[in-house]
């Protein structure tokens, strides 16, 4: 597959082997530690609007088997470097999606449209990559459920109320529904479909 103007594509990681290793590590400690922001510190150059921890994620997770519905990326050297880095197939409906990146927390999108798994098969749902501003951590939010020893709380900037409500609902689905990390520019932080979250 021909892709166009890849020579005036932003590199991957300096270190592919060092850096995938080391930004999968992150991401299981954001798994294993839900509601716990994990820094992600990495010299990455992204395209535009993608952080540098977004990309550095997307590098880590997807491939030629994971296809990725996007929203709020509508540059096409943002979606030429996904394909040429990853090989991520883009499709058009998030019900098609394995992986979910939304770059701006936005409201008016219905986040109810990705696969939420089968009865028999749980893990054939989506995981989202929703990028916020920042995250404060000790306030906010009560995140409870498997991981967190007692409560975490955080408040998650950027993030509209429309997400809660969704979560909600999400969370009552287990063991169907959809995971999903946060992502700012210099940390992550992992919710899992087991956590609870109240105000």
């Amino acid at each position: 597959m021909e892709v166009l103007g890849c020579s005036n594509l932003l590199s991957g990681f300096a270190d592919p082997v060092f850096d995938s290793q080391r930004t999968f590590r992150q991401i299981l400690k954001a798994v294993s530690y839900p509601g716990r922001v994990i820094p992600l510190d990495i010299e990455l150059e992204a395209p535009f609007p993608l952080y540098p921890t977004t990309a550095a994620i997307c590098l880590t997770l997807l491939d030629s088997e994971t296809p990725l519905w996007m929203e709020g990326g509508e540059s096409s050297k943002l979606k030429e470097w996904l394909l040429f880095h990853t090989g991520c197939p883009l499709v058009h409906s998030p019900s098609q999606a394995s992986f979910g990146l939304i770059l701006k927390a936005f409201e008016e999108y219905s986040y109810d449209q990705f696969p939420i798994g089968e009865d028999e098969f749980p893990e054939r749902s989506a995981t989202l990559m929703i990028q916020v501003s920042d995250f404060e951590a000790g306030i906010g939010r009560c995140f409870k459920g498997p991981g967190i020893k007692v409560e975490e709380r955080l408040e998650i900037l950027g993030l509209s109320e429309t997400f809660w409500r969704f979560w909600n609902r999400n969370q009552t689905l287990y063991p169907l529904g959809v995971d999903l990390f946060f992502i700012s520019p210099s940390a992550l932080v992992g919710l899992p479909r087991t956590i609870e979250v109240k105000e």
